[in-house]
């Protein structure tokens, strides 16, 4: 094996081992270890990563997080929004702080939203969403805000696609025009609302995160009891995490925000 082999190699099991890692990032010392390398070594390689932007300091500057740059050609969602989690974690606290409620950094993968983190708010969420949590797409406000600031259609055929869209309520949107219709609506209010499409009585409200194209790569979700998150009007709450949607979209460079440009 030639060095140029074994230095590539490296440096990948120093990627495997920090998409392990929760938000918080992996120290020098627990990467050393994770991965056998010398403190030397794994210093070295992740010097090269930082200047690539393939892995960025964490919120203490002690440890590693996954960078940008590894979101475009990354595979798994984990993978992909790794270092997006660091970013949008004061957020979803801060919307959980003000809102009382539960908030989500949410991905979109295939036909399903995934949740990738969560704030825990004060108000009881009588629903069992934990982080690694997923919903059918075409019952999901996240995935509404996602693919409103995305070409569509490519998405849209794989969710609706030969009937593969399932009811769950009677207000469950199941065919793929009705969808195509509720995301016109959210891109034009800048968040997507989910009025007891997956459980009765239970709603959501999301806004996306957008990328320096305007492309959305993923978005915030406080879903809750219908009674407290659409009255007395979705706009109280959409607004709020607009607000905070459109923080982190300008942090990672978008010139292009939900509803006006910056």
């Amino acid at each position: 094996m030639t060095s140029e082999v074994q230095s590539l190699l490296r440096g990948l099991s120093l990627l495997e081992a920090l998409a392990e890692f929760d938000t918080r990032g992996a120290s020098l010392q627990e990467l050393s270890e994770k991965t056998s390398l010398s403190p030397s070594t794994a210093h070295r390689l992740l010097t090269t990563f930082v200047e690539a932007d393939y892995v960025t300091r964490g919120r203490e500057r002690s440890s590693y997080v996954l960078g940008h740059r590894i979101i475009g050609i990354a595979g798994s969602v984990q993978l992909r929004t790794a270092h997006l989690r660091v970013i949008v974690r004061p957020y979803l606290e801060a919307i959980a702080e003000e809102s009382g409620e539960t908030a989500n950094l949410v991905a979109l993968d295939g036909r399903s939203s995934v949740y990738i983190d969560q704030a825990e708010g004060k108000r009881v969420l009588h629903m069992s969403i934990r982080v690694g949590s997923t919903f059918p797409a075409n019952t999901s406000a996240s995935a509404k805000a996602i693919l409103a600031f995305q070409n569509p259609e490519q998405a849209l055929r794989l969710i609706f696609g030969d009937g593969r869209a399932k009811r769950y309520t009677r207000r469950t949107i199941v065919q793929a025009d009705a969808f195509r219709a509720d995301l016109q609506s959210t891109r034009e209010r800048g968040f997507a609302i989910e009025r007891e499409e997956v459980d009765e009585g239970v709603s959501c409200i999301a806004a996306p995160i957008l990328d320096r194209k305007g492309v959305a790569i993923a978005a915030v979700s406080v879903p809750g009891p219908t009674t407290r998150i659409l009255n007395p009007t979705p706009d109280r709450l959409g607004n709020l995490i607009l607000a905070h949607t459109a923080k982190i979209s300008q942090a990672l460079g978008a010139r292009y925000l939900a509803r006006r440009p910056i």
